[in-house]
């Protein structure tokens, strides 16, 4: 007789790994993770600058391809975006640039209060975080301690670094300590979840407590191809192991935790999602929803690279003996240069919304990455030896609405993805917002003295028109995708507040594809308090 477990959490992401170690905590439920993805245990995912090693590597990482063009009728690169997700165990914790940030209170009372996500507020998920966390700082009203997930303010600091700060305060922000800690316009060191030099991932946190369990069994290898239904009640999933099909029972429930592509596309090939598309892609219909992959946002970002005319970067750290003396401290001490991410600074502010709260995020970098023949600013690999400044920028509160769409019942249809960017005049006003902002910071304070050419897209760009055209050419997504199986109280939310999957029994979606709306700052953290609080919603119903 097959094995019939308590739960199976699809996904061994960010949300995912803390659900399981939560739902396997009482030593007796059977808790089953299954990852597409590998162990992803390479020295190049430790290493917090390593990411530049992992983003174009297949085992490593999802690639979705985007067909739809930012400009149609432009011979522009969005007819061959791809966007990116992290792959294998930890999933995008294992890839990214290991930023701690938990967004604003005000995002989430948003979410309680726009969307309907009852419970879902700047009180509880700030508990949530704190509960997560293992703050360098120590305990705080906004800090948390004893956590499993290493917290670290300030892991590297130079002397541009602390330019770039001030020229942020010259231009009205706060400098705090904390990024975290206060929300409105700030400035300061990102917080990094690094541990002694290594990259603090949920897999290496959460997972790996729940491995030492003998409740706990991990599957890598395994592609999620559909949930299994008797009727509307789920008693299974199907899934492909190692190029092996192989069924899971469950008794209990079923968690998707695959993120925000694969989630809604996991839910649409077993049935759930709007019953003519899922005829159109030769799907039987279990459970009428037709919000399932769609009214999904993003952050939109431009990465704007300056030469450095006088003072110091860190350039030199990638290339030749700098690059063999930034190893070897690391190897020997565990800190230094590699031993953060890729951007030291960072600051909040608004730049066009109206109701004048946080809807912009600037990351900044003493040194800039070769800028190819097409402009494109973030080849990822490729530093640029000669001494530079980046400021990286993203839009926090577009109101574009995106959608991922399944094309067929098998986990090898590539799914229809419409990014759909731009679409609104806040959107586009916001861009132009956005690059003045940029431009100014970084003409601010002491910098105005440091900073040279502009090398992208170049001072010539000046017209409102002009930002626009070179902004859909170049900008990228943020690589913080939400909202594709939207959590409310409404008849058409994906999930309930419960993160139950509405229209059917025994399956909760916790992970960024429930988010209902914006995070003003980077997903990982809120994705790691959605699965925490998740699992504390599956605990109490049980």
């Amino acid at each position: 007789m097959a094995k019939q477990w308590d739960y199976i959490i699809v996904g061994a992401g960010s949300a995912g790994c803390v659900m399981a170690e939560r739902l396997s905590a009482d030593g007796r439920s059977q808790v089953l993770v299954l990852e597409a993805g590998g162990e992803n245990d390479s020295f190049w995912v430790t290493l917090p600058k390593g990411v530049a090693k992992l983003v174009k590597k297949p085992e490593h990482m999802w690639a979705y391809h985007v067909a739809q063009p930012r400009d149609p009728g432009a011979n522009d690169k969005g007819a061959g975006e791809v966007w990116i997700r992290g792959k294998g165990l930890g999933g995008s914790s294992s890839i990214n640039g290991m930023i701690w940030s938990r967004g604003e209170p005000a995002d989430y009372d948003a979410w309680e209060r726009e969307a309907g996500a009852t419970g879902w507020n700047g009180a509880s998920m700030t508990e949530a975080f704190k509960e997560l966390e293992d703050h360098k700082a120590g305990p705080g009203p906004m800090r948390g301690s004893g956590g499993l997930v290493r917290v670290d303010p300030a892991c590297y600091t130079y002397p541009l670094a602390e330019r770039m700060i001030e020229a942020g305060e010259s231009q009205g922000l706060r400098r705090v300590d904390d990024l975290n800690g206060t929300p409105g316009p700030r400035v300061g060191y990102y917080s990094h979840n690094i541990r002694n030099g290594k990259r603090d991932s949920s897999a290496r946190t959460y997972l790996a407590a729940a491995r030492k369990r003998p409740n706990v069994t991990v599957v890598t290898g395994a592609m999620a191809d559909r949930i299994v239904f008797d009727g509307t009640r789920a008693v299974g999933l199907d899934a492909t192991v190692n190029g092996k099909p192989q069924r899971f029972d469950c008794a209990g429930e079923i968690v998707v935790s695959a993120g925000a592509m694969e989630s809604p596309l996991l839910l649409q090939r077993s049935g759930i999602g709007d019953a003519a598309r899922l005829a159109a892609a030769g799907i039987p219909l279990v459970a009428h929803s037709p919000d399932v992959g769609e009214k999904m946002i993003e952050h939109l970002s431009l990465s704007i690279p300056f030469r450095l005319d006088h003072g110091k970067g860190t350039n030199k750290s990638f290339f030749g003996i700098g690059a063999a003396f930034a190893m070897l401290r690391y190897l020997l001490r565990g800190d230094g240069v590699l031993a953060t991410g890729p951007f030291e600074v960072g600051a909040f502010c608004n730049v066009a919304h109206p109701d004048g709260r946080t809807d912009a995020q600037f990351y900044l970098g003493g040194y800039t990455f070769k800028v190819g023949d097409d402009k494109d600013p973030v080849p990822l690999d490729k530093i640029d030896p000669k001494p530079g400044v980046t400021i990286y920028g993203q839009l926090l509160r577009l109101t574009s609405e995106s959608s991922v769409r399944a094309t067929g019942p098998g986990s090898g249809d590539a799914p229809e993805i419409l990014h759909n960017f731009l679409t609104t005049e806040h959107d586009r006003q916001s861009v132009i917002a956005l690059v003045r902002a940029m431009r100014n910071y970084a003409h601010a304070g002491p910098l105005a003295n440091m900073v040279g050419e502009e090398l992208v897209p170049g001072a010539q760009v000046e017209s409102d028109e002009d930002i626009l055209a070179m902004f859909r050419r170049l900008s990228s997504c943020g690589l913080h995708a939400i909202r594709s199986c939207r959590m409310g109280g409404d008849a058409e939310a994906v999930v309930d507040p419960r993160l139950r999957v509405n229209g059917v029994q025994g399956v909760r979606v916790a992970d960024c594809s429930v988010m209902p709306w914006h995070v003003t700052g980077n997903t990982n953290a809120p994705a790691m308090a959605v699965g925490l609080r998740g699992a504390k919603l599956m605990l109490e119903d049980r």
